[in-house]
């Protein structure tokens, strides 16, 4: 900080010994000591005002550097959040693709369920007449097993009743040989 100067002795000789001039000189020296004082009341002010702005590029550096150091950080974790945003949409379209395929697998399965579904309906129809026919069958087997084993009876009725009756015939047959030879023995 500059001293200040204050009005020196040799000013006030200088009043002393008067005049227009001197006078002139007097003013002109307290227009510039006046100057001199502003000029120094201004530089101290800029001096302080130096020392804020040196403070406040400080404090603006510190920020700065504080805030880059977050700008490398938040680069950082964009690029991750990038990467795994893309893997993300990379999963993303596999999971479409697979999902359109099990759409596709579904449809192709519907359609094949349909086509089985409708001979599933055929055959259980089919079974259902056979079903009908094997027991038509099954009534008619018993009808003509019991036929059958009518017939079988009237059969062995009929050949016992043939045995007796060849017996019979027989029987008669030798009477009849008998009744003749008596006769021509007559």
């Amino acid at each position: 900080m500059m001293q200040r100067r204050g009005p020196s002795a040799s000013s006030g000789k200088w009043r002393e010994k008067g005049g227009p001039g001197n006078r002139l000189r007097l003013r002109g020296m307290k227009v510039i000591e006046n100057r001199a004082l502003k000029d120094e009341e201004k530089m101290e002010l800029q001096e302080i005002q130096l020392k804020e702005a040196k403070h406040i590029a400080e404090e603006a550096d510190r920020k700065y550097e504080e805030v880059a150091r977050k700008l490398v950080t938040i680069e950082g974790d964009l690029q991750r959040t990038e990467e795994r945003a893309e893997l993300a949409e990379s999963r993303c379209r596999e999971m479409d693709e697979q999902i359109r395929l099990m759409d596709q697998n579904l449809k192709c399965l519907s359609a094949v369920e349909e086509k089985y579904s409708q001979k599933e309906d055929k055959y259980e129809e089919e079974i259902k007449i056979l079903t009908d026919k094997l027991k038509e069958a099954e009534t008619r087997a018993e009808f003509a097993e019991r036929s059958v084993a009518k017939l079988e009876k009237t059969i062995d009725d009929l050949e016992d009743k043939l045995k007796c009756t060849k017996e019979e015939h027989l029987c008669t047959q030798r009477m009849l040989d008998q009744t003749l030879l008596d006769l021509n023995e007559m």
